[in-house]
């Protein structure tokens, strides 16, 4: 169930999900990566029922699955309420340890009414923790933009603007409570027509744990904010849309914009307290975002508190967030949002999780409604 016991700490110490075989497992998210990744590592990351070395190769491969089914209610800024049930994730993941260097994962994902049946993710790592304190990783991952830490059902409003799936190469560390990288990638914008590895991000961050508590700190850098997966549809869009009205403009956007993140984590025996923050590093050209007849330059974070505690000898959390964003009314995002949520483990690997979320849309100056908007969402989820 997606009670969280360390926010971005873990995350900060394993810099992707490769990086199991260089640190140890890890029951945590990994920078960069979506929640739902989160619990098949969880799944992955059991042992398994037969450890002899002398096994047949097929009996290390390690096989999970994710299933999240929706109930939700909906009160728009305008129009009338919907309601739905919806299977909103169904993930397979596949990893095996080939070799005492090398480590191979898949990962395939359905959204209904958003992602058709796709490989998520598919990487191989080289890393062996006895010998060296680095690590490489290649293939389709998120990279390491960002931690997007919830105990709530909905991903926060920093993964909305900030997560980037890639096929990437990833060179990293996992040193005393230290862990970086470094990655590379060709990204989906052609920068004046360019087809060519031009994208590129850092990541660094610290862990410090204790008997009762465990604190983490993180930085990002990406150069092209651009690319993320948000963004990357609604310049595309946006572009098209500015040629058809002139059409000496290009397709593709002339200039790369940067992105930054800080994101920070505390566990103090049953509390937690979550804080993340993103930003693009100047304004986009406004035919690629726009906010109020210029360029934009979004940004949103992300504050949450939690308390875990038992019901019934269940593990149980509750949780509160406020969140927000600045000039990302182009990306549909609200400008402030509450949340309120409250997940159970009803059995073994099964939750059940009830979130209550309060929108404020930009006012009617900025373009926006100015009016509010309430959700309600039942969520069951099953990982095996």
């Amino acid at each position: 169930m997606r009670i969280q016991r360390l926010s971005a700490a873990i995350a900060l110490a394993l810099a992707t999900a490769g990086t199991a075989q260089a640190a140890g497992s890890s029951n945590a998210q990994h920078p960069g990566e979506p929640k739902r990744l989160e619990r098949l590592d969880q799944a992955l990351d059991r042992p398994p029922a037969e450890t002899d070395a002398a096994s047949a190769w097929y009996r290390h491969i390690e096989i999970a699955a994710l299933i999240e089914v929706e109930a939700s209610y909906l009160s728009p800024y305008t129009g009338d309420s919907e309601s739905d049930i919806r299977l909103s994730t169904a993930e397979l993941g596949i990893r095996a340890p080939v070799n005492d260097w090398v480590e191979a994962g898949i990962s395939f994902l359905y959204e209904q009414d958003a992602t058709d049946l796709e490989v998520d993710t598919a990487s191989l790592t080289l890393a062996n923790a006895h010998v060296s304190l680095l690590f490489l990783t290649a293939g389709q991952v998120y990279v390491p933009f960002g931690v997007y830490e919830t105990n709530l059902v909905s991903d926060p409003l920093t993964l909305d603007i900030g997560e980037t799936r890639e096929t990437a190469l990833q060179l990293g560390f996992v040193q005393r409570g230290f862990a970086g990288s470094l990655y590379a990638f060709n990204g989906d914008n052609e920068i004046e027509g360019q087809d060519r590895i031009g994208s590129w991000g850092a990541t660094l961050g610290f862990v410090q744990d204790g008997d009762d508590r465990t604190w983490s700190v993180g930085v990002g850098y990406i150069n092209d904010l651009g690319d993320s997966d948000t963004l990357y549809e609604s310049i595309n869009d946006s572009r098209a849309s500015a040629v058809e009205l002139d059409p000496s403009l290009s397709l593709d956007p002339t200039e790369r914009t940067g992105g930054w993140t800080l994101n920070a984590a505390a566990n103090l025996g049953s509390f937690s307290l979550i804080g993340e923050y993103l930003s693009a590093t100047d304004d986009f050209d406004p035919a690629s975002l726009e906010f109020k007849g210029e360029g934009a330059r979004p940004s949103a974070w992300n504050i949450e508190a939690g308390y875990s505690f038992s019901v019934l000898g269940r593990e149980s959390v509750a949780a509160v967030a406020y969140q927000g964003t600045r000039e990302a009314l182009a990306l549909e995002l609200p400008r402030e949002r509450w949340l309120l949520g409250w997940s159970i483990e009803l059995y073994d690997r099964t939750s059940l999780g009830l979130e209550w979320a309060r929108d404020r849309d930009y006012s009617t100056r900025d373009g926006g409604t100015g009016k509010s908007a309430d959700a309600i969402i039942a969520q069951l989820a099953v990982e095996f």
